[in-house]
Order: structure tokens, then sequence, then C-alpha cells
């Protein structure tokens, strides 16, 4: 079974240090690498289809490299069997491995394997390097799957490449121009299936930014209106599926429509547990925001059920964050002053709101230091403390403009406008500002 296999490819790996591995002799026998060939397709069909099953074929491609010799394809395994171990929580180990894949794909001076060795390795990376340079990675990916002229590949890279400037705050401007030309380039290639991919994030980023008309016309429709094939695909791609839950639920959300969001949380709970076994940068982006939603929800309705998933999410992020401080630091504090919040332990959820601020600030997630702002806000209005709240609420609509979140910075600023109808509201500029540095100027100006 799968445990025992697992068991037996940790213990046949034990006995290699990395450069044992990495001077293993190459596998020259044609039936041997015809078999690797029939591994990662079998592979391949499996991660998309029947993800459960997909680690069985990735750990015997690691245990025929190690018997038989290494080959191209032994790269794709050595990185797939790091995604595996990442995904199941033992992140260290998992990108130890990817560097070995992504070193041995350089010392095969093989282009297919490096492109394959980066796309996998990409998303290990992004959960213990810095976020906004992983987009490096991915793009180098990208210029070798073009290379050695493999358009999957390269165009699996391009979603990759997307999702990463996405989540690591990149301006939103840059981040549509990106995503309109690379849907464009899919379309020229026809692989439907990546264009599929990218839409539902595609569509999260036009509803941040709101009012675009510019967008391009894919498969025969503008790409921002969801189309009766796309929801047919996602009824039978897991990942497709999990995706487009995902989005819904993130953009009703970031607008705060509870009702909607509360129907599609119910929804997407049942897809979320669905079995994966490989990690993705998404993967956590999902946890980190299911966490905050089930808050949300917790305080509402008062059920322990969704307090419970929000615990589970804190847990998730535990871990992550002792991987990389900079990537996860800011998200947690923000996920426990939420618990804070929950818990009516006020006096711990208000500093905690402030590190989270800071933390966001100090790593450069302008995006996430917007949303900590405005929960702080609700966080200050819904406890009594009204004129405190202000200067946080301020400061959100401030960096969701910096972001290039025009949509979302407008519904910030209508908000204040409605809640302080007797305040004197300052407009915000794009030099950055703290709550702190916000409630000074609101001082001086009245």
């Amino acid at each position: 079974d799968l445990e025992a296999l697992l068991i037996e490819t940790k213990s046949m790996l034990a006995e290699y240090s990395d450069e044992q591995l990495l001077n293993l002799p190459l596998m020259t026998d044609q039936t041997k690498l015809m078999t690797m060939k029939i591994l990662s397709r079998t592979q391949t069909c499996l991660h998309y289809t029947n993800p459960k099953s997909q680690p069985k074929a990735t750990l015997h491609m690691v245990q025929y490299s190690l018997r038989h010799g290494l080959s191209g394809l032994s790269c794709l395994g050595f990185a797939m069997y790091g995604s595996y171990l990442a995904c199941f929580g033992d992140i260290p180990t998992g990108y130890r491995y990817v560097k070995v894949a992504i070193k041995l794909a350089e010392k095969l001076n093989s282009r297919s394997s490096m492109s394959e060795a980066l796309l996998v390795g990409s998303q290990v990376m992004g959960y213990v390097e810095p976020l906004q340079s992983v987009t490096d990675v991915t793009i180098r990916g990208h210029e070798y799957a073009l290379a050695e002229g493999s358009t999957s590949n390269a165009m699996l890279i391009l979603v990759a490449t997307i999702v990463c400037s996405y989540w690591s705050g990149k301006h939103l401007s840059l981040v549509k121009s990106t995503v309109d030309d690379s849907l464009r380039i899919m379309a020229s290639h026809s692989t439907p299936a990546w264009i599929w991919q990218t839409l539902p994030l595609y569509r999260s980023v036009l509803a941040m930014i709101g009012n675009v008309e510019d967008v391009p016309i894919i498969l025969g429709s503008r790409s921002d209106i969801e189309t009766e094939q796309e929801k047919k695909m996602s009824e039978t791609n897991l990942y497709l599926l999990k995706v487009v839950h995902f989005n819904k639920l993130y953009v009703s959300f970031m607008f705060r429509r509870y009702d909607e969001l509360k129907q599609l949380a119910v929804a997407y709970d049942a897809i979320a547990s669905l079995p994966f076994s490989t990690i993705s940068i998404s993967h956590c982006m999902h946890v980190f925001y299911d966490g905050l939603i089930n808050f949300w929800i917790a305080r509402k309705t008062m059920e322990v059920d969704w307090f419970d998933r929000g615990e589970k999410a804190i847990q998730k992020f535990r871990s992550y964050a002792q991987c990389s401080s900079w990537n996860f630091e800011n998200k947690l504090l923000l996920l426990q002053a939420e618990q804070c919040y929950c818990e009516e332990d006020y006096e711990s959820a208000k500093p905690s709101y402030d590190a989270a601020i800071l933390s966001a600030k100090k790593h450069k997630f302008v995006h996430e230091e917007a949303l900590a702002s405005e929960l702080a806000g609700h966080f200050m209005l819904e406890t009594g403390e009204g004129s405190a709240s202000l200067p946080y609420f301020l400061s959100a609509e401030n960096k969701y403009y910096e972001w290039g979140a025009h949509a979302k910075g407008e519904s910030v600023k209508s908000f204040i406008q409605k809640q302080f109808m007797n305040a004197e509201i300052l407009e915000p500029d794009i030099s950055p500002s703290t709550p702190a540095e916000l409630d000074q100027r609101k001082r001086r100006a009245s």
C-alpha cells in the first residue's frame, strides 16, 4: 500500500547524501528508460483523475532511479516526491528534494527536465523562500519550456507565474496585463485546459480592479464571463472545481457579502477536503482565506464547527511560519487576531491586528497590509471603538489603492462615508501610512 511504499522509499533515500544522489550512474537501458516514461505519464494522468493514487507512481519513479540509475525523468520524480512530502507537512525535506531535482537537471543539461523541476519546485519554494522571488523561478521555468518546445509545460508555468504574481502582491495592473497576454498565448496554442485554470483567478483580479472593459475574447467568449462549457469542465476536474469555488468565495469575502459567502463556504468545505497529493502556492492561500472566513461565520452564527475550522488554519500556519516567517508571519498573526476576536479576548486581539499590519508592511505584502487594516477596523468598530477604527479603515483604503484594487478601495471608501457621516474623511494618497500615522494626520487636520 501507499504507506508501506513511502516508508520503503524513505529508507532507501536515507542511505544517500545529496551529493551521492547526484553522482548515481546514468540509466542507459532503453527498456528501463521506457519504464520511467510510462511511470511519468501514469503519474500525470493520476494527478488529474485520481490524486490520492498519484504518489504511488511518484514513489516508484524514485525507487526505480535509485535501483537502475538516473535519467531526465528522475528530476521530475524527485521534484514530485518533494512536493508530496511538503503537501503532507514535511516542507523542509520536500524542499531538499526539490533542490536535488533542480541540481540534477542542471547536471544533465536537460531543458525539459529543468522546466519540469522548476515548475513543480517553485510551488514548494513558495513555502520557504520569499514569495516575491518565486516569480523569477517560474519565469525561468517558462523560458526552459519554450526552449525545448514543450507547449504544455510552458502554458502550465504561465499559470503558476500568474498565481505567484497575484498572491505576492504585485500591482494589479501588471497582473492583469500578464494574464491578458497569457490567455492570448494559450488560445493561440489551443490549450483550453490551462485557460480554464487561469480564468477563475483572472476574474478575481478584475473584481478587485473594477469597471474593466478591456478583456480578451477567449474561446469565443469574453474572459470575464463564466461559460456553460467551463461549468461542465469543473464538474469533472477536481482541481478546476476547487479553483472556481475558492475564487468565488474569495471575492464574496473581500467585498463582505456575508449571505453569499456563507452559502459558498458550505459548498467549499466539502471540496476543500478532497484528496490532493502535491503542494501549490494556491493551497496555503486557500487555507488562509478559508480560516478568516470561518472565523467571521463563527462570530455571526456562534457555531463551534466554524471556529474549529478556523483553528485548523492556525495550526497549519504555525508550521508554515516555521519554514518562512517572511511569507507566513503576517498571515498567522491575522488569523490569531480573528481567533482572539471570536473568543472575546479583545486585549489580545488588538495588538495581534497591529502586529499583522506591521509584519505585512515589513515583508512587502501590500494587499495583506490592506486586509489586516480593514479587519482591524471592523474589530474596533464592532467592539465599541468607533473613533479608533477610522484610521484603520483609511489605511486599508489607501493600501488597496496602492495595490491597484480600485473597486475594493472604493468599497472601503463608501463604507467609511456611510459609517462616519459626521466625521472628517481624509482622501487617501499613494504614500505608505500605518493606522497610527493616519490617526496623527486626522488629529492635525481637525
